[in-house]
């Protein structure tokens, strides 16, 4: 495959600014980095209405939580998508965010919820995953859920999975969605020793995620009985809507890929599964790069 100079320049950028050894830190300088992201979580999202004119940006609260809706000015989509943003349950949204929500909102005739969900270190994952519980039902009470359809990229995907988990176990009275599109989801944290040894020979061509981030990053998330939250692997997952995963074949998250295809297979759940060849993490965040561009429009096939 034939790579885009500006996708080759922001991988060579992601090399030279280290960004996968920002986050290989373990103990101390592990806490430290929460410190720091903790600070960022403060700061508030910069709505980037210049590129957002012709849509319609409501924001609301729901039980705690504020959620920006997205649609175009003038529709009123019978369609909804959740949008659950990524960055490790540490890294807040940037305005780039909203701008793939406005694109998803025109491009597949819905309105799209986009929660400033509550990250750790000060909130633990049943916290996350309940205030994303608490949005999908304020939605549910204008939108069918055959009609509702959940997105989420990185973990934002591996969020996805853990509502539709809880909304089981815990016998939640809400339906699961439609469908669900997950762009580099993480599947089993901490992963499993096959995974890890896929990860290891993986990270090299990883410019993003260092292995050791999910081992990190795990115990912070969820321990005990919430501790099937990470793992959507070892879930029953019979019952579940249909999946279109997205991976890259230079990220570590590939490793999941192939356990996840034997998960779907034994619990029923359609699967589609789409590969990035020499894609690294969520390459789809990349706005300008013709490589996110195409599979852009592929997330909004799989959201229609």
């Amino acid at each position: 495959m034939k790579l885009s100079i500006r996708y080759r320049l922001v991988r060579l950028l992601f090399k030279i600014l280290r960004v996968n050894k920002l986050l290989d830190k373990q103990g101390e300088d592990f806490q430290k980095l929460l410190e720091r992201y903790r600070e960022k979580q403060k700061i508030p999202l910069k709505v980037p209405y210049g590129k957002l004119k012709g849509f319609i940006i409501e924001e609301k609260n729901v039980a705690g939580t504020n959620v920006f809706v997205v649609c175009e000015s003038g529709v009123k989509p019978k369609n909804a998508v959740l949008y659950l943003f990524g960055g490790g349950y540490i890294l807040p949204p940037d305005p780039g965010d909203l701008v793939l929500c406005a694109q998803i909102a025109k491009n597949c005739g819905a309105e799209v919820w986009f929660p400033l969900y509550p990250m750790a270190p000060e909130n633990r994952l049943v916290q996350t995953v309940g205030a994303v519980v608490n949005v999908y039902a304020e939605l549910l009470k204008t939108h069918t859920a055959e009609n509702v359809r959940f997105f989420g990229t990185s973990s934002g995907g591996g969020l996805a999975l853990s509502v539709c988990m809880f909304i089981r176990h815990e016998k939640v009275n809400l339906p699961l969605p439609q469908k669900l599109v997950l762009q580099s989801p993480g599947l089993q944290i901490p992963p499993s020793k096959s995974q890890r040894e896929k990860m290891d020979s993986l990270a090299k061509r990883d410019v993003m995620i260092p292995p050791r981030f999910f081992d990190s990053i795990a115990p912070v998330l969820a321990t005990g009985d919430e501790a099937y939250l990470l793992s959507p692997l070892l879930f029953d997952l019979a019952g579940f809507p249909q999946i279109d995963l997205f991976y890259g074949t230079h990220e570590v998250m590939f490793a999941y890929l192939f356990d996840m295809v034997d998960a779907c297979k034994k619990y029923g759940v359609p699967l589609n599964v789409h590969i990035g060849q020499d894609m690294m993490h969520c390459w789809g965040a990349m706005e300008a790069v013709p490589e996110a561009k195409a599979v852009r429009k592929e997330y909004f096939a799989a959201l229609k």
